[in-house]
C-alpha cells in the first residue's frame, strides 16, 4: 500500500519580535507581534501577526533563503510557505523602506508523521472516505478541491488513527488539505491528488444532422451524479434518469457544439457533439423578376427548421407565410434587392438561395434632344420601381410613376447631355440610354464665378434668359436683387453661411445651385427708437413695437433692449400684442426683467435670442398690430434692435463618408471640441441624401445617444445640433460619432457666432 506523508504538530506561538524603530504613536510603522507555528513543519505555512505587515516585501529564513511570494491576508496577517531546505535560526522581515526586523526567538521545526492510507480509491460523492494515520485527532477540518470544507463536527469517526467522513457532492479531484486546532492553524497539503469519481459515457455520441425534437439517450457509469445537462449555448435542458440511463429532448434553440453533463462539483463531462441539420437542396420559384409583395416558394429538405428569412438590403428578418418539411412560402419586401436569400434556423445555422429583382427598362424618350426644364416622358417597363433619376452632370431628381409603362419628369435646368441612371426604391441602379440636353429656357447662370460669397454682401453673376427672371431665393428666403442687362446683383442674407441653395425663379420655371457662403459681419436693425421713454404700468408710458418689425425675421436673430434704471429697483414686463407673456427662456414664466437678474443700474442692455417659439408667439398673437408691448416701472428705455450675428464655421471632419445601410460613420475625437462652448452648433453637411435617410449622433465612447431624440432621426439634407452644457461635457470627454443611413457625410463643422 502506498504511504502518504504529512506534517502534524501542536503549535507553539512565537513572540518577542521587535519592529524596526518601533514607535507606538506612528501608525505606519511595521510591528510584528507573533509568528507561528513554531516548531513548524517544512513545506507548511508560517504565519506572521502584527501591524502594517502589508509593507513587508521580503522574508529571509535561515540560512539566507529569501522569500518574496507572500500571501497577504490583510495588513495584520501574512503567510509564507516554508521551503524544504529551511534551517533552524532567526527570521528577518524586510520592510518596503529597506528597514528590517530580526526575530528574538528562533524558528524550530518538528519531524513528519504519516497518513498510512485513504480509501476507497477513487471515491464517489456520497460515499464514506476513510483517512488512516496517526494524531488525526488534532485535525479540525478537511478541505477538498475546490475549497469544499468538512468540519470536525461532521466527521463520522474522529480518532487519533482514523477519520471517517462523507464525501461532499461538490468535492472535485485534487489535493486534500488537513487543518489542525492551533491558534494559528497548520495547513497540510497532500503530495498526491484524491481521485473523485465523475459521471462517464462509454463513448461521446455523434449527433450530426440532429433536429429539434429528437430524443437523446445517454448511457454510462455514475450517471446518478448528474445534476444538469448543458447545451452548446450554455443553457440547461430538462432530463430524466432511470435504470442507469439519462434521457432528454433537443429543444428548438439547440445549436452546434458539445453537450455536457454536470455533477454537483461543477466539472463538465462531454456527453455528445451535435451538428444540427440545416435546410438543403434549395430551389426558389419565382427567382427572377421579383417585386415587393411577390410570394416566393422555396422547396428543399429540412424546411421545417426555417424560422425567418433574410432578404438582401432588408434589415428586418421576414417570417415565412407557411412552412412544412419540404417547402416554405415568403412574401418579398419592397426594399429587397438581388442577391442571396438567407434561410435562418433556431440553431443559428443558415442556408441560402439566389434571387433577382425586377429591373426598370427605358425603351423610348418623347424628345431627344430636349431642352433643360422641359418635361421628359419615358416609356418602358417596371418604371413604377424608379425612385430617382440622375441626369448627366450628376443632377438627381425624385420621381413618381403612376404606372409601370410611363414616367414623366421635368429635366433639371442644370442637367447635361449623358446617360440617365435610374435608382430603384430598393437602392439598385439601372443605366438608361443617353439623353441630349440643350440649354435651359429659364433664367440660369451659364458659368458660376469662382469668387468668395459673403453673407450680407452682394454676389454678382452673369445670367442667360434674363427676361424670364422673377425672383431670387437663398435657402428659401427671398433676396433683394438688381438686374442690369445680363448682370444680376444678389443681396445674400446676412444669416446665410456654409452650403446654401441659390434659386433663380423664372416665369417659366426655376433653377437651383449650391453655393458656399462665408459668414459676413453682424448686421443690426433698429426697430424702436422713440426714447428715452419712462415706462409705467398704465397708458402713461409703454414701449410699443409693431408686429411688422418682425416680418422676415428668422430664428437665431437676437433682440437687444437698451435702457437705464431710475434707482436700484425696477421691473419691466415683455408681452406680445395680445398682452400674453413672451416665453423668453432667460426671463422665466412671468416675462419680467428685474433688478435681480439685470444687475441693477450698472446694466444698461439685455440681449435675448429669438427662438422659433418666441417668433411664433410674437407673430401669431390675436391683436395683429403690435408685436411687443413693454410695461413696468422705474425703467427708461432708449432703443430696441434686431441683430443677425455673423457665423464662423470651423471644419473638424472632412469626408466624403458614405453611411450606407448603417455601416459608415464619422468618429470625431474629443480634442476637436476643446474650444467649443455652449451655444455653438455642430453642423453636418451632407450629399446623396436618399429617401428614408436617417441621421444619428452618438457618444464617441459608449455609442449611446448623445442626447434624447438624436440616436435616430429622419433627414432630408444638412442637419445641426446645438451644443448644450450636458452635450459639451460629453463631446469634450468622449468626442462624437456621426452616423445613420442612406446619405453621405461631406463634412462636420462647429459653427460659432461672432
Amino acid at each position: 500500500m502506498k504511504l502518504y506523508k504529512f506534517f502534524i504538530l501542536i503549535v507553539v506561538l512565537a513572540t518577542a519580535f521587535v519592529a524596526c524603530e518601533r514607535d507606538e504613536h506612528n501608525t505606519t510603522t511595521v510591528i510584528l507581534e507573533a509568528f507561528g507555528p513554531s516548531p513548524a513543519i517544512r513545506g507548511s505555512s508560517l504565519t506572521f501577526i502584527g501591524k502594517n505587515l502589508d509593507k513587508v516585501v521580503k522574508v529571509i529564513l535561515p540560512e539566507n533563503i529569501e522569500i518574496t511570494d507572500i500571501e497577504r491576508i490583510d495588513n495584520e496577517k501574512i503567510k509564507i510557505a516554508i521551503p524544504q531546505n529551511a534551517e533552524v535560526g532567526y527570521v528577518k522581515l524586510i520592510c518596503a523602506d529597506g528597514k528590517e526586523i530580526v526575530s528574538k526567538t528562533i524558528l524550530n521545526y518538528t519531524e513528519p508523521i504519516v497518513l498510512t492510507s485513504w480509501e476507497p480509491y477513487p471515491v464517489k460523492a456520497g460515499q464514506t472516505l476513510t483517512l488512516e494515520g496517526d494524531y488525526l485527532n488534532l485535525i479540525e477540518r478537511v478541505i477538498f478541491a475546490d475549497n469544499v470544507i468538512v468540519e470536525s463536527e461532521d466527521f463520522v469517526t474522529w480518532e487519533r488513527e482514523k477519520i471517517e467522513l462523507v464525501l461532499p457532492a461538490e468535492a472535485q479531484t485534487g489535493v486534500i488539505v488537513l487543518v489542525d486546532k492551533a491558534t494559528i492553524p497548520l495547513e497540510l497539503k497532500s503530495d498526491s491528488a484524491l481521485q473523485v469519481a465523475l459521471p462517464a459515457v462509454s463513448a461521446t455520441q455523434d449527433l450530426t444532422d440532429a433536429k429539434p425534437g429528437d430524443v437523446i439517450t445517454v448511457a454510462g457509469t455514475d450517471l446518478d451524479l448528474v445534476v444538469d445537462i448543458l447545451l452548446p449555448d450554455g443553457s440547461s435542458v430538462p432530463f430524466t434518469y432511470a435504470d442507469g440511463v439519462i434521457t432528454f429532448t433537443l429543444p428548438e434553440s439547440v445549436t452546434d457544439g458539445a453537450i455536457v453533463m454536470v455533477p454537483a462539483s461543477g466539472v463538465h463531462v462531454a456527453a455528445a457533439n451535435i451538428g444540427v441539420a440545416v435546410p438543403a437542396e434549395l430551389t426558389a420559384s419565382p427567382n427572377t423578376g421579383l417585386k415587393g409583395g411577390d410570394v416566393i416558394t422555396i422547396t428543399g429538405i429540412n424546411m421545417e427548421l426555417v424560422t425567418t428569412v433574410t432578404f438582401p438590403n432588408v434589415a428586418e428578418n421576414v417570417t415565412p407565410d407557411s412552412k412544412i418539411a419540404t417547402q416554405i412560402t415568403v412574401t418579398t419586401p419592397a426594399m429587397a434587392r438581388s442577391g442571396d436569400l438567407v434561410l435562418n434556423t433556431a440553431s443559428g445555422n443558415t442556408a441560402s438561395v439566389a434571387v433577382e429583382t425586377a429591373k426598370p427598362e427605358a425603351l423610348n424618350y418623347n424628345e431627344n434632344p430636349i431642352a433643360a426644364g422641359a418635361d421628359l416622358t419615358v416609356t418602358g417597363s417596371n418604371l413604377d420601381l424608379v425612385e430617382k433619376l440622375t441626369f448627366g452632370g450628376n443632377v438627381t431628381v425624385t420621381v413618381s410613376a403612376t404606372n409601370a409603362a410611363t414616367l414623366t419628369v421635368t429635366v433639371p435646368t442644370t442637367a447635361e447631355t449623358g446617360s440617365i441612371t435610374a435608382t430603384m426604391f430598393n437602392g439598385e441602379t439601372v443605366v438608361f440610354q443617353s439623353l441630349t440636353v440643350n440649354a435651359p429656357l429659364v433664367a440660369y447662370i451659364p458659368v458660376m464665378p469662382n469668387v468668395e460669397i459673403k453673407g450680407g454682401k452682394l454676389f454678382i453673376v452673369t445670367i442667360a434668359n434674363a427676361d424670364k427672371l422673377t425672383g431670387v431665393q437663398v435657402n428659401g428666403q427671398t433676396c433683394n436683387y438688381v438686374l442690369d442687362g445680363d448682370q444680376l446683383y444678389i443681396g445674400i442674407p446676412s444669416n446665410a453661411y456654409g452650403n446654401c441653395v441659390l434659386k433663380l425663379v423664372s416665369s417659366n420655371g426655376e433653377i437651383e445651385y449650391t453655393i458656399n457662403v462665408v459668414p459676413g459681419g453682424s448686421v443690426a436693425t433698429v426697430i424702436w427708437e422713440d426714447g428715452p421713454l419712462s415706462i409705467t404700468w398704465n397708458d402713461g408710458g409703454r414701449v410699443m413695437i409693431p408686429i411688422s418689425a418682425f416680418s422676415g425675421v428668422t430664428a437665431g436673430t437676437y433682440i437687444k433692449f437698451e435702457f437705464i434704471q431710475n434707482d436700484n429697483w425696477g421691473q419691466a414686463q415683455i408681452n406680445n400684442g395680445s398682452w400674453s407673456v413672451i416665453p423668453f427662456a432667460e426671463l422665466g414664466n412671468d416675462g419680467y426683467i428685474t433688478t435681480d437678474n439685470a444687475g441693477g443700474k450698472s446694466v444698461t442692455s439685455l440681449e435675448l435670442k429669438l427662438t422659433q417659439s418666441v417668433l411664433d408667439n410674437i407673430n401669431n398673437n390675436t391683436d395683429g398690430t403690435w408685436g411687443i408691448i413693454i410695461q413696468g416701472s422705474d425703467w427708461i428705455f432708449t432703443k430696441v434692435s434686431l441683430t443677425v450675428k455673423a457665423k464662423i464655421a470651423e471644419e473638424i471632419y472632412t469626408g466624403p463618408t458614405s453611411t450606407g445601410s448603417w455601416s459608415g460613420y464619422a468618429q470625431i475625437a474629443a480634442d476637436k471640441f476643446t474650444n467649443a462652448v455652449v451655444g455653438n452648433v455642430v453642423h453636418i453637411a451632407t450629399s446623396n441624401v436618399e429617401s428614408g435617410a436617417q441621421g444619428s449622433l452618438k457618444d464617441g465612447s459608449t455609442w449611446s445617444e448623445i442626447v434624447s431624440g438624436l440616436e435616430y432621426f429622419d433627414i432630408t439634407g444638412d442637419f445641426d445640433m446645438e451644443i448644450t452644457s450636458d452635450i459639451l461635457t460629453k463631446l469634450q470627454l468622449s468626442g462624437l460619432i456621426v452616423g445613420g443611413q442612406k446619405y453621405t457625410i461631406e463634412s462636420v463643422s462647429i459653427v460659432k457666432e461672432m
